[in-house]
């Protein structure tokens, strides 16, 4: 599973070095004090140019003082927006999920999971079982997903089990390419023992 090519940054930048990517891109406070970014206003999506990025590191800069660093992505477009994680419940032991993703999937609730861990096949089930991933088969003449690359991404992650350090993991989201395309992390959270 690729993860998005990104680019760590000091807030206090005046000038930008040269980026591995080009314009636009998405500008993220890097802190584990914020599990969720854009609920503090640590996001900013589709900035287009070098100009843009400084004004928008001064102003997350202003908005999230305790942050020192930030962390630049191009922009990455795809069918859809998964979540897949992997947590290790007191009561049955390791999980894994898969649920629609984005900023919406705690109000979704739109999942499925299995204890941990899960081949590709069972993956593919948990997939099916996801309302808001039908439209990766295709649904009314949309590009087929990726669902391949998408149950081996949820199957790697659910072999955490065999790492006891591990008690939460989460791939929020996890873009869905076109079949043969295959998917790319964007943002991960890891919480270890």
């Amino acid at each position: 599973m690729p993860h998005a090519p990104s680019a760590a940054l000091d807030v206090t930048i005046t000038q930008l070095p040269a980026l591995p990517f080009g314009y636009p891109v998405v500008l993220k406070v890097l802190s584990s004090e914020f599990i969720h970014k854009s609920d503090v206003g640590g996001v900013t999506l589709g900035i287009p140019d070098a100009p843009a990025l400084l004004a928008a590191i001064a102003i997350m800069r202003k908005r999230l003082p305790q942050a020192q660093r930030v962390l630049v992505q191009p922009m990455i477009a795809g069918l859809v927006e998964v979540l897949i994680g992997y947590r290790v419940d007191p009561d049955v032991g390791p999980l894994v999920m898969v649920a629609v993703g984005g900023i919406y999937t705690e109000i979704y609730r739109d999942r499925s999971l299995r204890l941990a861990p899960v081949d590709a096949d069972t993956a593919h089930d948990m997939i099916s079982e996801v309302r808001g991933l039908k439209v990766l088969t295709g649904y009314r003449g949309k590009p087929v997903g990726d669902i391949a690359a998408l149950a081996q991404a949820i199957a790697a992650l659910s072999r955490l089990a065999a790492a006891p350090v591990v008690m939460e993991a989460e791939v929020n989201p996890l873009i869905v390419h076109p079949q043969g395309k295959g998917v790319v992390a964007i943002d991960a959270v890891v919480r270890m023992k």
